[in-house]
Order: structure tokens, then C-alpha cells, then sequence
């Protein structure tokens, strides 16, 4: 066999720019884009459900109505038996839609809140006005016993109308309060 230098050379000086351009990320460590994104301050997560062609978490502009989910995602369906007050309601993040729908129309729009795990996972924060027993749960340091507790005092005593006023509830401290403080909205008015 005759070695050819020359095609080797010629072999290996093609090669060298695609060697270059896709080995440059394994061999140098070259950083890509993250695996998911973080929200911008102005964008909002709302959950679609049942009724949407693509159920799931998904991420809006500030100021997005009910009516412009639903255009965006199903539009050509008809809205006129649904309230304009409903349509034209600005989405909050962490809220959770559904529909049911048909036909060609949507009869009516169900809303509600996020599974607090999920609004935990997203960073949206949380307000005790909004959260059922096993959101409660989601909670370090909380079992079935003092969700229930939580439960029963809003019952009695009222929505908690600031951060601090779980410490009317037996079993939640100050150190509980500092734990959970990252979860939380310190103004539950602006939460409404």
C-alpha cells in the first residue's frame, strides 16, 4: 500500500473546521443555554387545563386577559355565552384555567389556583387566602394535623390579612414564619 500524504493532509484540513465548530462546546466546556427559562418581571405563568389544545404551565405577558388566552390558543370559538367581565379579567400568575367547550363554543371558563408545589417550583409566590389543606402540605414542616389547623382557623377566625397573622394559629411560630417567609407575599392585598 503507497501512503498518500498528501490526501491526508488534505483529508484532515477539511475536517479541521467541523472538529473546530462542534467540538469546541464537549472539549472546552462551552456554556448553552439553560434547560428551562426564568420568568422576566413583567411575564406571568398561568396554567391551562382541560379545554386547551396544549394543557400545561405557560408563560404570558403582565396584563393578559382571560379572553386573549383564549384567543390565542382557540381562536374561531365562539365567547358569547361567557361574560365580558370574565373575559376581559386580567390573568394573575399562578392561576389555573380551564374550559369546556362545544362545538365551535365555549360555554364556560373554570379558574382557580396552581397546586402550591407547582407555584413553589415556579417562584410565584404564595397567599394563604389562596391555599387549600394539601396546599398546605407543600410546606416544610407542615403535616395533615396543622393544615387542618390552618383550615379550621381561617374557618373561624377570618382570611389572614398579613404574613404574620399565622402565628394565631396553634403550632406555627416565629421560626416557621422565618422558614416559610420565602414562599410567601409580604402584602396579601396585592395579591387580590
Amino acid at each position: 500500500m503507497i501512503e498518500r500524504p498528501g490526501l491526508l493532509l488534505l483529508l484532515a484540513l477539511l475536517l479541521l473546521p467541523a472538529g473546530v465548530r462542534y467540538g469546541r462546546g464537549v472539549l472546552f466546556c462551552e456554556e448553552r443555554s439553560p434547560a428551562f427559562s426564568i420568568a422576566k418581571a413583567d411575564r406571568i405563568w398561568v396554567e391551562l387545563g382541560e379545554g386547551f389544545p396544549n394543557p400545561g404551565v405557560h408563560q404570558f405577558i403582565d396584563g393578559t386577559t382571560s379572553g386573549g388566552v383564549i384567543e390565542m390558543a382557540l381562536s374561531g370559538k365562539n365567547v358569547s355565552a361567557i361574560p365580558s367581565a370574565v373575559l376581559n379579567r386580567p390573568l394573575r400568575s399562578g392561576e389555573f384555567i380551564s374550559l369546556r367547550v362545544e362545538d365551535t363554543e365555549i360555554v364556560s371558563i373554570n379558574s382557580g389556583w396552581m397546586k402550591a408545589s407547582r407555584r413553589m417550583v415556579l417562584r410565584i409566590p404564595l397567599q394563604p387566602q389562596t391555599m387549600n389543606s394539601n396546599d398546605w402540605l407543600a410546606l416544610p414542616g407542615i403535616g395533615p394535623k396543622l393544615a387542618e389547623r390552618i383550615e379550621t382557623d381561617r374557618q373561624k377566625n377570618g382570611e389572614f390579612s398579613s404574613f404574620s397573622e399565622l402565628l394565631r394559629v396553634p403550632g406555627i411560630g416565629p421560626g416557621r414564619l422565618e422558614a416559610w417567609s420565602k414562599y410567601y407575599l409580604t402584602d396579601f392585598e396585592s395579591a387580590k
